[in-house]
């Protein structure tokens, strides 16, 4: 066991020690937990997190009690009422995904609020669909934190029927950024329901994978998948894509949707005409072929996406603003690619993994190749991204990606934009953050020293001296840091 994780547990073994003298405390002594105060359970293996979550959970005058993990919160849950429980979910022993589902068995009405550094898409769907008032990433924005803690003290606690867990990483909506944790939220939200989603966000920000993530996770999973792209159909054959034709007993892709969903891509070049008979579809569920006259009953939940300007082509009158209302009971927005930078790497990650089993070898990219990857606007987003490392891993012979492979170019002289940088650093800081506690600081520094060190020496083309001089040290200290870092001489 690593010294680190020595000391958290014996920091969780100190407090849950602690926190039974203090419940042991409160039966013999009654009336330290004041009466018209909620109490609530924070679950925590982390004491750090879990100090902090306490003073401002009692500054908010709530009563709070510690448990380290799943066990001792079993223990708490048994000696005195809970009004609301906060848990991680990687503990030591039971996570707390099994806590939730314990929970959730024995207390049915105690609301449980979900949190985790690890955060993705199939975490969220996981635990909304388990129970979960609700889902929040780490580092905890405390004043967020709050707002769903009152939230989850109401009236009407929110609970969401049950999902089925993760699945292949090729299928999956990837990236931890606080702006996909509010995506993954409305995922899981929608998922665990078969009301109509609208998809919105700019070409290529992963439409129609959020789509195929709702099929999968929702009650219509081992039924058909069907997909249109209603832009690439000639408005003559639209509806007979759609509907059917009965003189040539062509089954349409509503009738071959029947029990699953049906995903309409671009459901805004849909032609007016057929907007009519897409919303007469969605109000009484049956289907008439073309040339045919028998309704046919068909139950499809229907998810439909867009790039354009909705309200604008509302206003327009290219398209039906009853339809519009009718197709987003609930919308979720994808945002461009240029908005979730800090997501490149897992994203890069992803499409390199692709690449090397279709190619049958390792593929790598260099820091100087990412960098150019950090510059870039990304105006094509992710489906842009991923032809981009597709492209560049088959051009690197050698399986390692350099700026030259990549079919775009950054411009070097130029300072990076403050969002790139500000979204690469803060990666970085939270995964030290989460990693490496204690030596976050030093671990900074050769971080970034050694991306200068690289860079320098590129540039000079392996000139120690030059580097030097351009970095502003002397030879000796970059000689020494070189080795440090195990750069080797060119």
């Amino acid at each position: 066991m690593s010294t680190t994780h020595g000391t958290k547990a014996v920091v969780a073994h100190e407090i849950d020690r602690l926190f039974d003298c203090r419940v042991a405390l409160g039966q013999q002594h009654a009336g330290m937990t004041e009466p018209d105060k909620f109490l609530i359970l924070v679950v925590d293996d982390d004491a750090a997190v879990g100090w902090a979550l306490e003073q401002a959970l009692r500054t908010s005058s709530y009563d709070v009690v510690l448990a380290a993990d799943a066990a001792a919160a079993q223990r708490v849950l048994k000696r005195q009422p809970i009004d609301l429980m906060i848990t991680d979910i990687r503990m030591p022993g039971l996570s707390g995904l099994d806590l939730l589902g314990i929970v959730k068995a024995t207390y049915p009405d105690l609301p449980v609020i979900v949190s985790t550094a690890h955060g993705t898409m199939e975490t969220a769907i996981a635990a909304i669909g388990q129970g979960a008032f609700d889902y929040l990433p780490k580092p905890l924005d405390l004043e967020r934190t709050l707002d769903v803690v009152r939230r989850a003290l109401g009236d009407n606690p929110l609970a969401a029927s049950a999902v089925p867990g993760a699945s292949d990483q090729d299928q999956t909506v990837l990236g931890s950024s606080p702006v996909m944790q509010q995506v993954y939220r409305r995922i899981a939200a929608a998922a665990t329901t078969d009301l109509g989603v609208l998809l919105t966000g700019p070409s290529g920000s992963g439409k129609e994978l959020v789509a195929r993530s709702l099929h999968r996770h929702g009650a219509r999973r081992a039924a058909p998948f069907i997909a249109v792209t209603c832009g690439a159909i000639p408005e003559t054959q639209i509806e007979y894509e759609l509907f059917g034709d009965e003189r040539t007993m062509r089954v349409g892709c509503m009738e071959s949707a029947h029990g699953g969903t049906l995903f309409l891509n671009e459901v805004t070049e849909l032609p007016l005409a057929t907007q009519v008979a897409l919303l007469r579809f969605l109000d009484h569920q049956t289907v008439t072929r073309i040339h045919g006259t028998e309704a046919i009953s068909v139950s499809v939940r229907v998810i439909a996406a867009t790039h354009r300007d909705l309200p604008k082509l509302i206003s327009s009158g290219a398209f039906r603003e009853d339809l519009a209302y009718r197709l987003k009971a609930v919308t979720i927005h994808l945002p461009p690619l240029c908005e979730r930078l800090d997501d490149l790497p897992v994203l890069t990650r992803s499409f390199l993994a692709r690449m090397a089993r279709r190619l049958s070898r390792q593929v790598a990219i260099t820091d100087d190749a990412m960098d150019v990857l950090h510059r870039h606007a990304w105006p094509g987003n992710v489906r842009e991204l991923k032809h981009v490392i597709e492209e560049a891993a088959v051009l690197a012979a050698g399986g390692v990606i350099g700026r030259e492979h990549l079919a775009i170019t950054g411009d070097s002289s130029a300072d990076p934009s403050p969002t790139a940088l500000r979204a690469a650093v803060g990666a970085l800081a939270n995964r030290l953050l989460r990693s490496h506690p204690g030596e976050v600081h030093q671990r900074a520094i050769d971080t970034l020293e050694e991306i200068l060190f690289r860079a320098a020496l590129g540039q000079t083309e392996g000139n120690q001296l030059r580097a030097a001089e351009l970095l502003g040290i002397n030879r000796i200290t970059l000689k020494k840091r070189m080795d440090y870092f195990g750069i080797a001489k060119p």
